[in-house]
């Protein structure tokens, strides 16, 4: 009997690949899948109390002619207090996967119907946001050697020349194909990302942060963002895509000074948008690593937003080890602003 999912998923005659879709999309190395799996290490990149997994299961076929499409599966697995999966919850689905896999009596449903019905009713299955199930199939489409969808062309000649294709005919699975394949079209967007018409450049800017982008793409991004926040009609869903989309630039300096800018100066009163505070917050929780960031953003937080959203946000960045110093280091500072103190102490007493 399979004691884990990848067990019995390669009892099957699959290959198995893991993701991680919580904060951004991004393969889970087979070392650290098989040690959570066992219960000897937490999830490596916890979301909200959770590991939001994608199963990427490739048959193994020798005749690549007649090879089977892969299979997904998209599990929220709930983790304890240490960011670990929770044993007896494995241990109850593993046991409904194999009973759904014994040969059925006559009458009963076919194998591959049974198996996704047990998947249905384990209440572990969740539905990815599109664009990171676009970006998902981008990657995995990527990494098994396959060609982008019918859509990249499109998005491909956009990026070309934004003035010579309609935005409106692009597809999002085009534009995680583009964000998937940024080195190949970097030349190209650093160029024209400033001609992108705002919908489009949102959409690519929701595929491009699970992506290690570099400055030359980071620059323009950002110059966009500013350009909105300094105009007469500041376009807030534009400045959280951009805050979305450089969130894992390896241009760390630049975007950081971004969000200085952004949470001290408060242009346009951006800083104390919920949405905006909630980007940095979910995507830029390495940037908060910097004390002062941190406390720019715990002071905005706690002076703008309900003790529900300070609640939510601050308990799902305390289940960061390398961030849960940092923050608390920013929480209990004597000199600390009174609206952090008060939303600290309401938190405390939530027992959230």
């Amino acid at each position: 009997m399979a004691n884990t999912l990848t067990d019995l998923i390669t009892d099957a005659d699959f290959d198995l690949r893991w993701f991680d879709l919580g904060r951004r999309v991004r393969p889970v190395s087979r070392k650290s899948a098989q040690e959570f799996e066992n219960g000897a290490a937490p999830w490596p990149h916890p979301y909200l109390r959770h590991a939001w997994c994608g199963l990427l299961l490739t048959p193994r076929e020798t005749d690549k002619e007649s090879a089977a499409e892969p299979a997904v599966w998209f599990l929220r697995l709930p983790l304890d207090e240490q960011g670990k999966l929770l044993l007896p919850i494995r241990d109850r689905f593993l046991r409904e996967l194999q009973q759904a896999l014994i040969p059925q009596q006559q009458g009963a449903p076919a194998p591959a119907k049974a198996l996704q019905q047990a998947l249905e009713h384990s209440g572990l299955m969740f539905t990815p946001a599109a664009d990171k199930r676009a970006v998902f199939h981008a990657q995995a489409a990527k990494l098994l050697g396959r060609p982008a969808s019918d859509h990249y062309p499109a998005a491909r000649a956009y990026a070309k020349d934004p003035a010579a294709f309609p935005w409106e005919q692009l597809a999002l699975q085009g534009l995680a194909d583009l964000a998937v394949r940024w080195g190949k079209e970097q030349d190209n967007l650093a160029v024209n990302l400033p001609r992108f018409a705002a919908p489009a450049l949102i959409s690519l800017c929701q595929c491009l942060e699970s992506e290690a982008i570099d400055h030359q793409l980071t620059g323009p991004l950002i110059t966009r963002a500013r350009q909105s926040l300094e105009s007469a009609s500041p376009d807030f869903t534009l400045v959280i895509a951009v805050i979305r989309g450089v969130s894992h630039s390896t241009a760390a300096g630049m975007r950081r000074q971004f969000l200085t800018w952004l949470l001290e100066q408060d242009p346009a009163g951006a800083a104390t948008q919920p949405e905006v505070l909630a980007a940095i917050g979910s995507r830029c929780s390495d940037d908060l690593m910097e004390p002062g960031l941190a406390k720019s953003w715990l002071e905005r937080l706690s002076a703008s937003q309900p003790q529900e959203t300070f609640n939510l946000l601050l308990t799902d960045l305390l289940f960061l080890p390398q961030l849960r110093n940092v923050l608390l280091g920013v929480l209990r500072h004597p000199q600390r602003q009174e609206s952090v103190a008060v939303s600290f102490g309401r938190f405390l007493q939530s027992g959230t």
